[in-house]
């Protein structure tokens, strides 16, 4: 797709691609962020779109350190006026996690947090983590140490996104430093995740190239039942890539233009993925392969910064006149 990026932009891209040859098969948080902060890719001034390409460019190799990294700089990009806390997870030596939407959502009074959140990763020892809660002026956004007194994690095992640890957080009167209204976090965090779903997408149409490539002897039929499936998975691919990065490149990014963008991926993505079990067959279904890990790993999209019913809200809201 043709688009018209920066140097800068394509710069992150090609810095992103680097990064993924140098990570493990299924690497931990902390060591995504610390392999990115030296690659150059936690600088808080790079524009929305160049983090975007950079996270779909990762995810293209592995699905993990995308998610890992997206939802780390949908704390670090945070400007840095907004929370001293912040300046550790910006330099990479403290991993941000991400808990702004959830079934429960805790309570702040007097700077302590109370309650419970779901659903939140990575989970690190040591970590921060930008939590969305209730207070008496209406949602905020207050983050707060992983290890500090009061805080109990539940950690939740998962067949998705190997090596991101994800859980639920319990608080009983937690310090929390609050850092304003929840939006800003919330708009990186979609749009970041829309593009982790795209470069899934896109990994499990190269998939299904090379497999069709390699088939011999079906008839025209079967020929083009595969092309149909190829061109279906491609079309809708781009067509989420093109909104993804417009919203991304708005001067303003937008709540609901993020939450079509993680709508639209992640759609695009699942269609690709179950399109491309259908191209590959049989070997698709075996532990370990690359289409079966995608199924898991695309799914667990949803549970992060927003389900379904959440997204269709915020574009709703957005766009229908009162």
């Amino acid at each position: 797709m043709n688009f018209n990026l920066t140097d800068a932009q394509r710069d992150w891209q090609s810095r992103a691609s680097a990064l993924a040859g140098a990570l493990p098969a299924r690497p931990p948080a902390h060591a995504v962020i610390r392999a990115a902060a030296e690659a150059g890719l936690l600088d808080a001034q790079t524009d929305l779109l160049g983090c975007v390409v950079a996270v779909q460019e990762l995810a293209r190799s592995s699905a993990t350190a995308a998610v890992a990294l997206a939802l780390h700089w949908s704390v670090a990009a945070q400007d840095e006026s907004g929370g001293l806390q912040l300046a550790s997870v910006r330099q990479g030596s403290q991993v941000g996690a991400v808990a702004l939407s959830s079934d429960d959502v805790p309570y702040e009074k007097g700077g302590r947090l109370s309650g419970t959140a779901s659903w939140v990763a990575p989970l690190t020892p040591g970590g921060l983590a930008v939590v969305g809660a209730r207070s008496d002026a209406g949602l905020l956004a207050g983050a707060v140490r992983l290890d500090a007194p009061g805080v109990t994690q539940d950690v939740v095992g998962t067949a998705a996104l190997p090596g991101l640890v994800c859980g639920h957080l319990r608080f009983s009167r937690v310090p929390c430093e609050v850092l304003g209204p929840p939006e800003p976090f919330m708009v990186r965090a979609r749009m970041l995740l829309a593009a982790a779903g795209l470069g899934m997408g896109h990994r499990a149409l190269q998939e299904s190239l090379a497999a069709a490539h390699g088939r011999t002897g079906h008839g025209a039929a079967g020929e083009q039942t595969v092309q149909g499936l190829l061109a279906d998975a491609a079309t809708e691919l781009d067509a989420a890539t093109l909104l993804t990065w417009t919203a991304a490149a708005a001067t303003t990014p937008t709540l609901g233009g993020a939450s079509k963008a993680k709508l639209a991926a992640t759609d695009a993505a699942q269609r690709a993925v179950a399109r491309a079990t259908q191209v590959v067959g049989a070997d698709s279904f075996c532990r370990g392969h690359i289409i079966e890990q995608l199924a898991q790993d695309v799914r667990a999209l949803e549970l992060f910064a927003g389900r379904t019913e959440a997204l269709r809200e915020s574009v709703a809201l957005e766009e229908l006149p009162r």
